[in-house]
């Protein structure tokens, strides 16, 4: 297998430019923490259709000068990590980059799959808040699908939950922008 090769071979701390000579095709996703490679496997697939659900919900309630995009690294050095969905300004796609600097991310969404837990609720977060990325979202499909809503306060280096949305509930919010998000929208899309 040549990622297992890739793998083993590497000597020293974990790069961005070490991520980019993985190949794609594995199935697996990769990642970096504090220059140590973090392989976890790829997403299932209620946890896709709901980041689809959600990124058509966002599309339809967000400015016309930012868009949903994800995975999409976002430079954390020496810490790289793919969030499932980011919500950056459009006129950053004019630019050919594989990676996103934290604070061009107005919103970082993490969707928690099995073996992402721990990560997504406490760890992301961590790296996110410390790096300034002022909105976080962590979203939830087990036993229901729910949102938590963070925002990053002027001179923390943490973040404050704004709340818990589940089904049946709508998601009303100021930040990043004024936006509504239908939970049920997320597990029947849009009627």
């Amino acid at each position: 297998m040549v990622v297992v090769e890739l793998i083993a071979e590497k000597v020293g701390p974990w790069t961005f430019d070490d991520l980019q000579s993985l190949p794609d095709e594995s199935g697996w996703r990769f990642e970096i923490v504090d220059g140590a490679l973090v392989v976890s496997p790829g997403p299932a697939l209620r946890h896709e259709v709901v980041g689809e659900l959600l990124r058509r919900c966002l599309h339809a309630a967000l400015p016309p000068h930012v868009i949903t995009v994800g995975p999409m690294a976002v430079d954390l050095a020496p810490t790289y990590r793919l969030p499932d969905l980011v919500v950056v300004d459009l006129d950053l796609g004019e630019h050919d980059t594989t990676k996103l600097a934290a604070f061009d991310v107005h919103l970082a969404i993490e969707i928690v799959s099995p073996s992402s837990r721990t990560t997504d609720r406490i760890t992301k977060p961590a790296e996110y808040a410390s790096h300034g990325v002022r909105t976080y979202w962590r979203v939830e499909t087990e036993p229901g699908v729910s949102i938590t809503a963070y925002v990053l306060l002027e001179g923390d280096d943490v973040y404050t939950e704004l709340g818990t949305w589940g089904e049946g509930e709508t998601m009303s919010l100021h930040e990043p922008f004024d936006l509504e998000v239908t939970i049920d929208d997320l597990t029947r899309g849009r009627r």
